[in-house]
């Protein structure tokens, strides 16, 4: 399979090999829990960064539907507002992966809020199988992890034990996205909050999207990052959206003066690299966060997927010019695989929330052949079969016949795309906001995935929430934020 693809994540080596990326209640679907706790009780705790907090657990039913049996604790903390005044309404920061964890993703990125918190508490909660919330980790895949370019029958061997592990504590078909918000509507009312806003960020967007569709009389606003929308199958249509973002990079270099003068002939050292791996080369580089050298085989395929993966991050998209011309003169893989790998080494992925969600909700939907139509024309590897063969041995969960069929949502809407995105491109964002009336999306120039913390946009998000509209928002100074600078000679940009 050799893939590295990151998962819908908040960008930050071990987001796991499959994904890339990555959305009232009958019987059938994940019902609300009429027995849930009318209060919640916090006592105080310190999160990532020496954030302070109030944290708690409420205990709900593994099995929601059935309403017996095992049960789990979701972990929950609540970053109080300093004000005595505060707003009824708070907002729920809702993770990337699938598999995330809130609590260990959002503190260091709560700087970005402070406005916001000083009005409103802020509340983290685990999504069932992840961080604290009995989290789907595999003691077998930390023996033995999924190394870059091992082989589809291996990794399927490894993931299928991981699954038969997971099975002893959890059953895996009670871990999708639909179960987990009615988790989240359970801790809304432990609480004791009436209506939220939700932050959700990449795959958080679908399942933001998704708590809306369950609750809509509950949601005051959405803000979504990179998103995730209803339109978007993992691993369908991925190789098309990295191709796309690489010939934004492509042509952002061809237009800018410093890199086009730097790497004038910067897509044939491209291809002259992609030519030079049809013979795999082997390499040993130090791992982004041991330091721990990594022995792999560089093919083309898993270049091309560590492209991928740097495309996330416009910081490090603009070094890849100067990592492309690098590696065609000298031969030297090794600063550009550093980089590929470093992107996703901070993404903390549970893998076994992972593979439950996506199998069950994006697997389905793979038609091998429109995927490699899809992936025709593009220097990307097709990942659609070894995904779907992955998943053809992963327990998986029956989903709601609606669960893509995103309703008109009345609540206001404030949409976020990165232009150079590589995995939730604006499009989707656009589809989305079809069935968002209220709606208003923009767009970061030249960003990658993930764009919250750019320019001026932390304060665009917390005046939205403050009047929770977006008529009125002053957007214009999106138009002045630039993208980063390429990096022409390893000491920086041109001054």
């Amino acid at each position: 399979m050799n893939n590295r693809f990151l998962p819908l994540v908040t960008p930050g080596r071990r987001a796991l090999a499959l994904l890339a990326l990555l959305i009232g209640l009958a019987a059938c679907r994940a019902a609300p829990q009429e027995t849930a706790e009318p209060a919640l009780p916090l006592e105080p705790c310190r999160l990532a960064g020496g954030v302070e907090a109030q944290c708690g657990a409420l205990t709900v039913f593994e099995n929601r539907a059935r309403g017996d049996g095992r049960t789990i604790d979701l972990n929950v903390a609540v970053i109080p507002a300093a004000s005595s005044a505060s707003a009824p309404d708070p907002l729920f920061m809702l993770a990337g992966g699938p598999g995330q964890s809130a609590t260990e993703t959002f503190p260091l990125l709560l700087g970005l809020f402070s406005d916001l918190n000083r009005t409103r508490d802020i509340v983290l909660v685990d999504q069932r199988g992840t961080g604290k919330s009995n989290p789907l980790v595999c003691a077998s895949l930390e023996e033995a992890p999924l190394d870059l370019d091992l082989a589809l029958a291996e990794q399927a061997a490894l993931l299928q034990a991981c699954a038969a592990e997971l099975a002893a504590t959890a059953d895996l078909t009670q871990y999708t996205t639909d179960i987990a918000m009615a988790d989240l509507d359970d801790v809304r009312a432990a609480l004791g909050y009436e209506r939220i806003n939700l932050l959700g960020v990449s795959y958080g967007a679908r399942a933001a999207l998704a708590y809306a569709r369950l609750f809509p009389e509950r949601v005051r606003t959405l803000l979504l990052d990179a998103v995730a929308g209803p339109e978007l199958v993992l691993f369908l249509q991925m190789p098309q959206d990295g191709q796309r973002a690489l010939e934004l990079l492509f042509a952002r270099c061809a237009g800018d003066a410093a890199c086009q003068t730097a790497f004038p002939d910067l897509r044939r050292d491209f291809n002259d690299l992609l030519a030079r791996l049809e013979t795999p080369q082997p390499i040993t580089v130090a791992d982004p966060l041991s330091g721990e050298p990594i022995a792999l085989t560089l093919t083309r395929d898993l270049f091309s997927q560590l492209i991928f993966n740097t495309l996330y991050s416009a910081d490090l998209a603009a070094l890849l010019p100067l990592l492309v011309h690098t590696a065609a003169a000298t031969g030297d893989f090794g600063p550009l695989v550093v980089q590929g790998l470093a992107v996703s080494a901070g993404a903390q992925i549970t893998p076994g929330l992972l593979y439950t969600v996506t199998c069950a909700e994006d697997a389905p939907l793979i038609d091998l052949d429109e995927a490699a139509a899809l992936q025709a024309g593009t220097v990307f590897a097709l990942r659609a079969d070894d995904f779907v063969e992955i998943c053809s041995a992963w327990p998986r969960s029956e989903i709601a016949p609606d669960f893509r069929d995103l309703p008109v949502i009345e609540a206001p809407a404030l949409l976020l795309s990165g232009e150079a995105d590589p995995v939730t491109p604006p499009r989707y964002a656009e589809q989305a906001a079809a069935r968002l009336p209220n709606s208003l999306h923009l767009v970061a120039p030249h960003y990658g995935h993930g764009v919250i913390g750019v320019g001026c946009l932390p304060r665009i998000a917390a005046r939205f929430i403050q009047s929770g509209a977006v008529d009125g928002l002053e957007t214009d100074c999106l138009e002045s934020v630039p993208p980063p600078p390429f990096f022409v000679r390893f000491a920086g940009p041109e001054p």
